[in-house]
């Protein structure tokens, strides 16, 4: 049987949450957590499944590591210790960033483009071929695992977004039928809810409710920092500003090496541009935009209500922890 939105299946350290078909929403702020959003538009919305943020993370931070302990040793003298992990750090560190660099050399594919006005999710393979599925047909699933070390315990998960094949597009999914999909790794649980929202809030709600594209295509790399570095002084202030992204977050991370690297790679974006993907992604009239599934309106209202409900008595809760708090302290005075 088809899985439905708000089913949950669970294993011993794994967990499997759909989120979609019927795309109800998740109770999440839509969050554009991988940086997927590549163009908006109020008609579509063109997603990407190449995120460069993490990768870069894991390698440069993982290189700075190594480094700091390899230079330690040498400090103390060492050199036994300098090879061996020199040694260590060569051969896991290159295994990084040689994949690291494929995927930053591998072609942009092109987007997944979502016509809010259609209904529709328009796929074009690297291989040049085209289909249409039905919004209401995408089925987006968010596995998490535990992996269990010497170490403790981590969590970690994805999201998954899966589209039947263009002549298959009314048969029943189940977990095991071909299609095509594009995993990517957000994180587990919250994190994927909030970027599944980006999409689904799109075709939804509208333009408006999705996070803008990051395009740093058009900027040089010091107006590019001169921006973030306002945007964070307005909210951090200066001392804090000054002290993480100007010095700890610059030695750790290398931001500026990272928006280099992002401005190189999306320098062009790539767009649908055979004659059927190009009509398609056309704005229609008003009186044809297409509309909601009944049993997708039904599953959207009783949502709402079941979140209307569920805030109502997290609020209840609050009132009444504060009226306990108050009573206590009232009682605590009168004891004195």
């Amino acid at each position: 049987m088809t899985q439905q939105a708000g089913e949950v299946k669970a294993g011993l350290l794994w967990k499997q949450e759909h989120l979609s078909p019927l795309p109800i929403p998740t109770g999440e702020p839509a969050s554009d957590v991988l940086g997927m959003i590549w163009r908006k538009n109020n008609v579509y919305l063109d997603i990407g499944s190449l995120s460069l943020g993490g990768g870069w993370v894991v390698c440069y931070l993982g290189t700075l590591m190594w480094a700091s302990l390899i230079v330690y040793l040498l400090i103390h003298d060492v050199y036994i210790g300098v090879l061996l992990f020199s040694f260590g750090a060569l051969t896991m560190m290159g295994f990084l960033w040689t994949g690291y660099i494929k995927a930053y050399r591998r072609p942009l594919t092109p987007p997944l483009r979502f016509h809010r006005q259609r209904r529709e999710v328009r796929i074009v393979t690297p291989e040049g071929d085209e289909w249409t599925v039905p919004w209401e047909r995408v089925h987006a699933i968010a596995p998490s695992a535990t992996m269990v070390g010497q170490f403790g315990a981590a969590k970690m998960g994805g999201l998954l977004l899966w589209f039947p094949f263009k002549d298959q597009i009314d048969e029943p999914f189940h977990m095991h039928k071909e299609g095509w999909a594009i995993m990517v790794s957000p994180g587990p649980g919250i994190a994927a809810m909030r970027q599944w929202e980006c999409i689904r809030s799109f075709m939804e709600v509208g333009p408006d409710a999705v996070p803008e594209p990051t395009d740093v295509r058009d900027k040089r790399l010091r107006d590019i920092f001169v921006e973030e570095f306002r945007k964070a002084r307005q909210h951090h202030g200066l001392f804090l500003t000054l002290l993480w992204d100007v010095g700890i977050g610059q030695i750790l991370f290398n931001p500026m090496g990272y928006h280099w690297l992002h401005k190189k790679k999306f320098a062009v974006i790539p767009d649908l541009t055979s004659p059927e993907s190009v009509a398609w992604s056309q704005p229609l009239p008003l009186e044809q935009w297409a509309k909601r599934s009944p049993e997708l309106q039904a599953a959207i209202a009783e949502r709402e209500q079941g979140m209307a409900a569920a805030a109502a008595a997290a609020e209840e809760q609050s009132e009444a922890r504060k009226t306990q708090l108050a009573h206590r302290l009232i009682d605590g005075d009168r004891t004195q």
